[in-house]
């Protein structure tokens, strides 16, 4: 795909990753080509031009194309999808700020200062950031919960002491969730004057003779269409975990994953980004989660956040592998189903008991369980061995009887036995995220790596920002939208100030 060169998505997405074995970071396609070649001259006719072209209409890129029009600048916003929102739409909308006038009214104190030291000391889920990035981000993201408020997104009244695995309390409630959030981002754009063109998926970022970003080739009904970007192009795109290919590319082990994002988001915007040599990093971790499986992507019913079945998942075998509480806090029940679907070439099996978060579960998602009287009849439904997986609902409701899982550890207030009726169904992991991709400065400007003799560095690349998870990012909770949406705005703006190309 580089240069204009015959080349699949997953031969070049490979060949970059493979390409950097032996560098102590986890970024690839370090020694791609010169700029200039890699992303193809800008000249020629243009179909349309604006100040600022921001590629992808989710919440990073309306958070950029708002805050760009509002300090005078044209701007196109282009969407691959029929419609705008992407993930945004489907995430809960729960934003993790501080400092916001919801809390101050509540007498909730979270300083920057707190939020930072937390991001730098949980790296498992914010990742190796720059610390400048960090700092940006502990400091303006509550500005970015006022801004959303005053803009008109509803949020409710209440500050969440805590969530999950963070201590701090950050959670805010947007009420309508996600939805609501991207249906008032829409609005405001439009009455903002920006441009939004739907059914138009970009293919290539395209530059000048010094490298610089120009504009942005993409189609419209499978004809070319060139927009011209007088001061910048914004990158917003999202994530690649609607694309099954990068993801088995980019980790091996979880190339049978469940895609549980928008099908949009096939990593168009990193793999254009990676042709100009952008510095990407953890490309290959990707949060898991466990879900119900024959959910339809993008709709997936997950067990995570609590909403917990208290089942046993069962292998082939009709055995457990591992203690089935663990949840999106702790990635290593989700690693043990995918290894041993794997392991097994099928995914384990939950087997439930009749419990009222089940009974609720089902009067929601009405999915087409097998269900029984007995463990042995329920078992044989879905191909275990029923007198196996009876021994083992056995001897699980005897530890809970006894109030110690001697097996797997599982602590002692969720020992919940299992009572019929039973319910069994395929339980298998996906990802409605990916934590890697392109890292940016402090400025949301994309960077470039460079090695020079005395050892790494990067450096910008003209022309270009970006936010969102076409980025590397964080996924702490509350934290990935409103991550997306402050470094959106601060594109947005940044792209806006920039002196025109020549």
């Amino acid at each position: 795909m580089s240069s204009e060169k015959s080349m699949t998505r997953r031969g070049f997405v490979g060949a970059a990753l493979a390409g950097t074995m032996g560098v102590a970071t986890s970024s690839f396609l370090a020694g791609c080509s010169a700029p200039a070649a890699s992303g193809g001259q800008g000249e020629g006719t243009w179909s349309q031009e604006a100040d600022v072209v921001v590629v992808g209409a989710g919440g990073a890129g309306f958070a950029a194309a708002i805050e760009a029009a509002n300090a005078g600048a044209s701007v196109l916003l282009l969407e691959k999808a029929g419609a705008v929102g992407g993930d945004s739409t489907l995430c809960d909308g729960i934003l993790g700020g501080w400092g916001t006038k919801l809390a101050k009214e509540q007498g909730v104190d979270v300083t920057a200062d707190e939020v930072y030291a937390w991001f730098m000391g949980h790296p498992e889920w914010y990742g190796p950031k720059d610390p400048a990035v960090a700092r940006v981000e502990a400091d303006k993201s509550g500005e970015t919960i006022d801004w959303l408020q005053e803009l008109g997104v509803p949020f409710e009244q209440e500050v969440a002491p805590r969530f999950g695995y963070t201590e701090l309390p950050v959670i805010h409630q947007v009420d309508g969730k996600g939805a609501e959030m991207m249906r008032v981002l829409a609005e405001v754009a439009e009455k903002a004057g920006v441009t939004t063109l739907t059914d138009t998926p970009a293919t290539k970022l395209l530059t000048d003779d010094s490298g610089r970003v120009v504009g942005v080739e993409a189609t419209q009904k499978k004809d070319a269409v060139r927009f011209k970007a007088n001061k910048g192009v914004v990158m917003a795109t999202g994530s690649f975990a609607g694309s099954t290919d990068m993801l088995g590319t980019l980790n091996a082990e979880c190339a049978n994953l469940m895609p549980g994002s928008n099908p949009s988001a096939t990593g168009d915007g990193l793999v254009m980004a990676m042709e100009l040599g952008a510095y990407t990093t953890r490309v290959s971790d990707l949060p898991l989660m466990s879900s119900l499986a024959g959910v339809e992507s993008g709709s997936i019913v997950n067990l995570n956040y609590g909403m917990r079945l208290h089942g046993l998942w069962l292998d082939a075998n009709g055995e457990r592998f591992f203690d089935e509480e663990t949840n999106y806090e702790n990635p290593t029940g989700h690693r043990a189903i995918v290894r041993k679907q794997n392991e097994q070439g099928t995914p384990p099996i939950a087997l439930l008991g009749t419990t009222p978060e089940l009974e609720a579960m089902q009067a929601t998602y009405p999915l087409k369980w097998a269900t029984a009287d007995t463990v042995e009849e329920v078992a044989q439904m879905v191909g275990l061995d029923g007198a196996k997986a009876k021994a083992t609902v056995e001897r699980y409701n005897g530890f809970c009887e006894a109030g110690k899982d001697e097996d797997f550890g599982r602590p002692a207030d969720l020992l919940i036995p299992l009572t019929g009726p039973f319910y069994a169904a395929p339980i298998m992991v996906s990802t409605s995220v990916t934590m890697g991709g392109f890292r940016t400065d402090e400025r949301a400007q994309a960077l470039r790596l460079t090695r020079p003799a005395n050892g790494s560095a990067t450096e910008p690349i003209g022309g270009l920002y970006a936010a969102g998870v076409v980025c590397e990012w964080n996924c702490a909770a509350g934290a990935t939208v409103l991550s997306a949406m402050t470094m959106g705005r601060i594109a947005g703006k940044n792209a806006a100030a920039e002196t025109p190309a020549a």
